[in-house]
């Protein structure tokens, strides 16, 4: 019986899992460490949030952003956008140097049990935690309008089937939203 389960290995889950494994708690963190970030976002982005508020959170504050491009010789200065492919290798560092070992496994179900919580890996493993924290991020969130799911995914996506935009250089595009993805897709 463990006395957490992260389900999620983005910023959030990390951080949690580095605070509190620091307390001395027992806590497993499952998911592909910062996926969404590498996988699910436009190559080339920025993120908005300058440098210095961009940390991942570790209890004593050593793994913090600037630390790791202190390290990498990177820049991480305020006022200087941070592409989307640093900030997604600093968390694969923070999770190597300062979370719990991640297994990568997804989490299929989460279900109430009389004790806690049951937890089911994507092959069929039951893990069982006292506490579990979701920290599943965006991506189980997006959503296709109604009015145009039926016009089949040669013609729809969502910003988050797109790491790469270029196959859209040169064609006529629709973009529907009005949030930061669909700016930034834009």
């Amino acid at each position: 019986m463990h006395d957490l389960l992260i389900v999620g290995a983005g910023p959030y889950g990390l951080s949690v899992a580095s605070h509190a494994a620091a307390a001395g708690l027992d806590v497993r963190i499952f998911g592909r460490p910062m996926a969404s970030w590498r996988d699910h976002m436009p190559r080339g982005m920025f993120l908005k949030s300058e440098p210095w508020a961009s940390d991942l959170s570790d209890p004593a504050g050593r793994f913090g952003l600037a630390a790791y491009c202190a390290r990498e010789n990177l820049p991480a200065e305020h006022g200087r956008p941070l592409p989307i492919e640093h900030f997604a290798s600093y968390g694969l560092w923070f999770a190597e140097q300062a979370s719990p070992p991640v297994d990568e496994r997804l989490i299929a179900s989460v279900r109430a049990a009389p004790d806690g919580y049951e937890a089911r890996t994507e092959d069929g493993e039951t893990h069982h935690a006292r506490a579990v924290a979701l920290a599943v991020g965006v991506l189980p969130f997006t959503e296709i309008p109604r009015a145009v799911r039926g016009l089949g995914t040669e013609h729809v996506s969502h910003s988050s089937h797109h790491a790469d935009l270029a196959h859209f250089r040169g064609r006529d595009v629709t973009v529907l939203g009005a949030g930061q993805a669909a700016l930034e897709t834009a």
